[in-house]
Order: structure tokens, then sequence, then C-alpha cells
């Protein structure tokens, strides 16, 4: 079968799919991946045939020169917003509404995507779109041209629950800003609404089972190991002996580079603080020419501007860092301790608590952060026993989740009942 992937300009939303890509391209099936012109690089060295479409994204300036009040992120609508006492049917409508509107989805993916993926795949017959979750030009190229569809998830599923709960909420009371958006958006193809647009026939879904929302409502999960993939890479020279002590690694991912031009929840300052005088390896992946004038690294710490953490982690006693996806799962994946920093682009702290929740991370609060809380927070993750062990059997865990490859006979299956109805 023929299968379109689809996400927007993120390296890490990319890095979530390609596994699954590969997959289908491994049991024979025909595979592009569709992305705006500034991922279109990342997608050819994924080794994937891709095809761009819209125009540049360049979100992270667009960010930058918008006032707070004009993007998600500064109007007050958090769509990872847990307590019951703020989740009025109000918050909870409004919160969708700001989400599915120029504020989110319609800044992330314009028009131009839209356009230019339905003609794509009105040219090319797909029979599955796989489209990451905030990524809408794919269940509505899906719909355009009759494929089938299944959406990604990039975390934990605020979109889903914060939709559950909307439908339980809304009662008789005829409103639906989601739909009523999808529907201006599919009107312009000849296309109708419907109610798997707004979270695919079934989800694909790579975050631990622990970490999952119950729902109210019927919705297919599938879920698939999270495989940790960090693009091209060569192993470096200095990795390959065995470390002498114990090693951490500090990093702060791939989308605060993209989205807040390398902003992050950890100043290098605090951590130099941190580790200076600890008998450990600190591998900081940070470019030397990103620290503050007239500050140096210890001598215990590296500074390297990239190194694949698949192949760092399996070295590591602990992890440092600001709670992103890819991160964390990476992290779970090899059974390592984590000391998290939440960010404040998604859900890091959400997933944080959860992760400090099974026993296998300490948090400190970006407000609370120092060099000194860092460091007992370290020490305690180094020398706790039980951070270890807990992580270790979350890493089991992950370990029986079926994989990729077992995944494609899913998709697969969902193809042909849809063709049979």
């Amino acid at each position: 079968m023929r299968v379109l992937l689809t996400q927007h300009a993120a390296s890490a939303h990319l890095y979530l799919m390609v596994p699954i890509a590969w997959a289908l391209k491994s049991a024979g099936h025909d595979v592009v991946i569709a992305g705006q012109p500034d991922i279109v690089d990342g997608i050819r060295r994924t080794g994937l045939t891709g095809v761009s479409v819209g125009v540049l994204s360049d979100v992270a300036a667009r960010l930058a020169a918008l006032p707070p009040d004009q993007h998600i992120y500064g109007s007050g609508h958090d769509l990872t917003e847990e307590r019951a006492e703020v989740l009025t049917y109000p918050y909870v409508r409004d919160c969708l509404a700001a989400w599915a509107s120029p504020l989110a989805f319609d800044l992330i993916t314009d028009q131009s995507m839209y356009d230019d993926l339905v003609e794509f795949c009105r040219a090319w017959r797909p029979d599955l779109v796989i489209w990451d979750s905030i990524t809408f030009p794919g269940p509505v190229a899906a719909r355009a041209c009759g494929a089938a569809h299944v959406r990604t998830t990039f975390g934990r599923d605020h979109w889903a629950r914060m939709r559950d709960l909307f439908l339980t909420l809304r009662g008789d009371r005829d409103e639906d800003p989601v739909a009523d958006w999808l529907t201006a958006k599919l009107g312009r193809y000849g296309c109708g609404y419907d109610e798997d647009l707004v979270l695919g026939q079934a989800t694909v879904d790579t975050m631990p089972r622990w970490a999952r929302f119950p729902l109210a409502m019927d919705h297919t999960y599938l879920p698939a190991r999270y495989i940790p993939h960090n693009g091209p890479a060569v192993v470096p020279d200095w990795l390959i002996p065995v470390a002498d002590r114990r090693r951490v690694c500090f990093t702060l991912g791939v989308s605060g580079a993209e989205m807040w031009a390398g902003q992050g929840s950890i100043a290098l300052t605090d951590l130099f603080d941190a580790v200076a005088d600890l008998d450990v390896e600190v591998i900081a992946t940070v470019s030397p020419d990103r620290l503050p004038p007239g500050v140096k690294a210890p001598d215990n710490v590296r500074l390297v501007d990239f190194v694949p953490l698949n192949s760092l982690l399996p070295s590591c006693a602990a992890i440092v860092h600001h709670g992103g996806t890819g991160t964390t799962c990476t992290a779970l994946a090899h059974g390592v301790p984590q000391l998290i920093v939440p960010a404040q682009l998604y859900d890091e702290r959400g997933i944080a608590l959860a992760l400090a929740g099974q026993g296998a991370a300490v948090v400190v609060e970006p407000g609370d952060l120092t060099g000194d809380t860092l460091r007992k927070g370290l020490i305690s993750l180094l020398d706790g026993p039980s951070y270890a062990a807990a992580a270790t059997r979350l890493q089991r865990d992950a370990a029986d989740t079926p994989s990729p490859a077992d995944l494609v006979s899913d998709l697969e299956n969902l193809v042909a009942a849809r063709r049979e109805r």
C-alpha cells in the first residue's frame, strides 16, 4: 500500500515518526513523508522519500516576533491543564477553540500546507495517511483523497483528553469550536466533517502505557514501542572506551533550539555550579560557543555540539534535561534515571511528575533551580538505588511494547477494513 506520513517542521516530531516509516518501508510498502520546506532536508537525511508542502514555517522567528497574547503560549489556554477545579466547561471549550485557531494550529501549519498536501494526495492516492497529532493538514488531505488515516502522539495525549472532556461536559449544547474549524477547512475541498478527523481513525501511541489517559469515548490506541532516532550521526571516538567514573548526560533537546532559539530551562552556570566538585563526567550537548562571556566549563564537563543520545545514554548513570518527549523516552528505553527541570513548551512538567511518580526521576521546579538544588537532586539520583531500579523496571515495560514492525499488520488491517466498508 501507499503510505503518506506528515508532520510540521519540527525535528523532534519527525524523529518520532521515522521508525514507523521505516517499519512500513521494510515491510514492502511505498512510503513518503510530507513536510514544510524547513524540514525537507531532515526528511532526506532519514533515507526516506520526502515531498515539500506549503511555504516555510519559520515558526521560531514568528513566535519571537509575536506579542505573547497572539500565540498559544501566552494566551492562558493550557491544553495540559489537569486541575479539576479549573476544567469547567467554558475553560475546556475555550481552550480547544484557542488551539484550533491562528493562535496555535494555524500558526504551525498555514493554508498553503493544506492546499499542497491535498493536491499531492489527490494525485498520489495514498491508502493510508499517518499524521502528527497537531498537523491537521494530514486528516484533511486524507478525507479529500479518501484515504484511511491515523495519528501519532508526540507526548501524553492531552488533545484527546481535552476533547473527551469537552464531549462529556457539553451535554445538549449546540456548539463545537473544533468541528466548526475543521468544517471550514474541509469545505474548501468539497468535503464534510466527521468526528474521526479530530483524533484519527486510530492513534499510534509511542508513550508508555502508564502515561495514557483514560477516555470515556470509544477510541482505538495502537501501542508502539518508542524507538530512539536522533538523526544521522557518527559515534565519536571518545565515547567508545568505557568511562572510568559515573557519566551524566546534560541536554535540552532539539525543540528548544528550533522553537525558542536555544533558550532552555537550565542555565549552564547552574549546571557548572552543581557538578564542579562531583566525581562524575558530564557530557553536555551544548556548543562551546554558547557559553556566556567569562564562563568556563569545569574540568569534568565535556561540551559537545551534538552526540546521539541513543549512543551516549547506555554509558550514563543519569541524565539531566528539560522534560521533552524524545529525551524522556530515549532515557526510558535505556533505563537511565532522570533529573528533570521542566521547560514550558508543552507537557514537560506533567510528564516529569508522572515519571517521578513511577520512581525513576527527580524533579526540580524551574523556580527552585539553583546550582545547589540541582546538585542535591543529582546526588540523590546517583546515590539512591531505588531510582536505578525503577528505571530498569520501566525499561523492561517499554521493551514489552509491540515494536513498529509489529504495528505494520495493525495498520494493514485498518486499511483493509476501511476498503471493505
